[in-house]
């Protein structure tokens, strides 16, 4: 049986010797017509999507077990690849020999830093060539920190391919081996038939995980996920329960007269990153930034939570307070925060193609006008008389207002 290579880019076959490739008296491809078979059906799990698998560290887990069961003797494997996040550059995934499978996540700005720019991922990226180190060659260059780091762990040969998505971006996967003489001419052939159909599996992965991600930064993650389950019509949602935040910067019309427009982004993003983090921390959701405000909220599912609830998302408004305040932002741009609880929609709202996935309701309403209430009063923390009776201390009257939209004079509380 004779192993062929898939079609590169341009049209010819294989990938190309790789940088490094060193021919050796060992056959070119493998003559065993099992292990042959073993690689034919690991190549086509991968072509059908690798089913049933459920999650990236099964896949890969079950890749790397197929090549070593074909007798390919990886030591180590490693996958990165880019993804859009507001936080992070990318994901990398890598497997040992035992079959375990980690994680990390690359923060921005890490292309800059000399750990990226001295290992061979740029190179290979560029090129769209692989590049091998036979470790125990003599002649092997040490031209890259990794080089030095396999070397130390026992590994003999190191291979990096590029994986080229249906659009031409490249991101990389890399093989290592511990075993005596390294990779043979036919274990390198394995490993670039493998890349095309990892680079598949690779890309479907990387536009789900950029689409939960996206989703989740711009609506919200429960929000993101019913998006992604199929609730993309008008009207679609759901009636949920939760207690209500509304939150606003005091002085901000002030400020922005005044300050440059980065400015003013840079002081907004500093004081959401001290407001944000003890709200979802209790378990609520930022379903909106409405410039210098917030709309926030916390599921509950029956009446005997609001009160466990609801001192959770007082809590969390106070240890954002004094986060605020700490950072020396509060004197600048301390906030106001109103809660109110109620049943209201989550789901779609818009006109034709454009959407927005929101909530919308009279308790909604309520909460926006008590937070109205709140400069009326004086008060930077203002709590609906419903909620205030459910959870008795701290909260203390601060008032009666009219609030439009609502008859009659409503009490408001402070906490």
């Amino acid at each position: 049986m004779v192993a062929v290579s898939p079609l590169r880019p341009d049209g010819q076959t294989g990938f190309g010797r790789p940088e490094g490739w060193i021919v050796s008296d060992r056959n070119t491809l493998p003559a065993d017509a099992d292990r042959q078979a073993k690689i034919g059906r690991l190549l086509d799990w991968m072509v059908d999507g690798a089913r049933p698998s459920a999650s990236a560290k099964e896949i890969i887990r079950g890749i790397c077990g197929g090549l070593v069961d074909a007798g390919v003797p990886i030591d180590r494997f490693a996958l990165f690849i880019f993804t859009l996040h507001p936080n992070l550059l990318g994901r990398r995934f890598r497997w040992y020999g035992n079959g375990n499978v980690d994680i990390a996540e690359a923060e921005v700005g890490l292309f800059t830093g000399d750990i990226y720019t001295a290992n061979p991922l740029p190179r290979v990226i560029e090129t769209r060539r692989s590049l091998r180190r036979h470790l125990e060659d003599p002649a092997c260059p040490d031209d890259y920190i990794i080089v030095g780091e396999l070397r130390e762990q026992g590994q003999t040969d190191y291979l990096v391919c590029p994986l080229i998505y249906t659009t031409g971006e490249t991101h990389t996967c890399s093989f290592s081996t511990a075993r005596k003489g390294g990779f043979s001419d036919g274990d390198l052939d394995v490993l670039h038939r493998l890349c095309p159909p990892l680079a598949r599996l690779t890309e479907t992965y990387m536009l789900r995980l950029n689409a939960i991600t996206l989703l989740s930064a711009y609506v919200g993650r429960n929000g993101g996920q019913k998006i992604l389950e199929g609730q993309v019509h008008r009207g679609d949602g759901e009636e949920i329960s939760a207690v209500i935040l509304f939150a606003d910067l005091k002085n901000f019309t002030a400020l922005s007269n005044r300050m440059q427009g980065r400015q003013l982004v840079e002081l907004l993003n500093d004081t959401f990153d001290l407001i944000v983090p003890p709200i979802v921390s209790v378990g609520g959701e930022i379903l909106k930034f409405m410039g210098d405000g917030i709309l926030a909220i916390f599921p509950y599912r029956s009446k005997t939570e609001i009160s466990t609830v609801c001192r959770k998302a007082m809590e969390a408004v106070h240890e954002a307070a004094r986060a605020v305040e700490d950072a020396g932002t509060g004197k600048a741009m301390p906030f106001r925060a109103a809660l109110h609880h109620g049943t209201f929609l989550y789901g779609n709202i818009g006109g034709a193609d454009r959407l927005d996935f929101t909530v919308i309701g009279p308790p909604i309403n309520y909460a926006a006008r008590l937070l109205a209430g709140a400069s009326q009063l004086d008060c930077d923390r203002v709590i609906s008389a419903d909620l205030a009776e459910r959870i008795g201390e701290p909260c203390r009257p601060a008032g009666e207002l009219l609030l439009k939209g609502f008859d009659g004079a409503q009490k408001i509380w402070k906490f």
